[in-house]
């Protein structure tokens, strides 16, 4: 009898810890959130055949600390061990749908850059749920600011700075060149302006805010749309931010030149593609590199994915893109 009576309590605690876990991933977007998260601690990364090579020519300085107003401001340094200094700067800005992902997911990306000549600088940035839009934003003038001061000790040429960012890191680095050449835009969203950016590179990135929760896959859009409630810091997130966070909305014929690419599978390809438009349509210079289905099968940040032919190729691309608009 006592066990059958201690069998129902127990299946009444459960009864009653599943309804208010539930109700609570109905009304909030922090247990959703939490998980998202939780899917982006093991990075898709993979190193090309001759990474080892590549490791060889590079010095890297992990853990690094810029100055910000924010709890989350580390990041890792990797620099050229020889070549033409001082080297251009890349900073990135790393996905991971505003509420995940780190630095860390950049290494073999950024050593491989670094490998080619140029500084990479991978930053940290307080993520969602427990900052709002739009800190991110604020938190790339402070990293900025440290580059700037330690330019002369790491060999940095902050004339030749490039954007760069993955996923949602996309998303936040193209906002942040908008707003660096759009005065009105910069002055509604209380961002200085002040930094020249050579170019952009932007992979797999949701640019039209409205719809970040929009045609993947059903349970991927409701992830994806709590990721962006946690980080919007509203329900009606795709209402109120929706125009302000879509960049097409704000982009002028100062924007930097743009390279950006996409996965053809569960990503923002139309997305980018559409965006890349819309800067061709203000003059400015964009390469895009978007591999048909039918030839390969690319998943969102596939470019990290640097031992398929999609991978090896985007990376050439990009090490081209990148020396023709620094050269200028």
């Amino acid at each position: 009898m006592a066990s059958r009576t201690q069998k129902k309590k127990g299946l009444l605690i459960a009864l009653f810890s599943s309804a208010v876990f539930l109700f609570l991933f109905a009304v909030s977007p922090v247990p959703a959130s939490l998980l998202v998260r939780l899917a982006f601690q093991k990075s898709i990364s993979v190193a090309p055949d001759e990474y080892a090579q590549m490791r060889e020519k590079v010095v890297s300085h992990k853990n690094l600390r810029y100055s910000s107003a924010f709890l989350s401001s580390e990041a890792d340094l990797y620099l050229p061990k020889e070549g033409e200094a001082p080297f251009p700067v890349i900073l990135w800005v790393h996905g991971g749908a505003f509420v995940g992902g780190s630095k860390a997911d950049i290494e073999i990306y950024a050593t491989a850059l670094a490998s080619e000549g140029f500084a990479v600088m991978c930053v940290n940035y307080l993520r969602a749920p427990e900052a709002k839009y739009p800190s991110p934003l604020f938190q790339i003038p402070e990293a900025c600011l440290w580059l700037n001061e330690n330019a002369a000790a790491y060999a940095l040429d902050m004339d030749r700075l490039v954007l760069a960012g993955d996923s949602a890191g996309a998303h936040i680095a193209a906002q942040f060149a908008a707003l660096q050449t759009n005065a009105a835009y910069a002055e509604e969203m209380g961002i200085s302006q002040g930094l020249t950016l050579k170019a952009v590179l932007l992979f797999c990135g949701p640019y039209d805010a409205a719809k970040i929760a929009e045609g993947s896959h059903p349970l991927i859009d409701f992830f994806l749309g709590k990721a962006a409630h946690a980080y919007f810091g509203a329900r009606d997130w795709a209402q109120r931010y929706g125009y302000q966070a879509t960049l097409s909305n704000h982009v002028t014929p100062d924007f930097p030149p743009a390279f950006i690419s996409d996965g053809n599978t569960a990503s923002f390809e139309q997305q980018g593609r559409d965006f890349a438009q819309a800067l061709e349509e203000k003059g400015v210079a964009v390469e895009t590199f978007f591999i048909p289905l039918e030839t390969e099968k690319t998943p969102h940040e596939y470019q990290f994915i640097m031992n398929t032919s999609a991978g090896r190729e985007s990376f050439q691309r990009t090490v081209a893109f990148l020396k023709k608009q620094l050269a200028k």
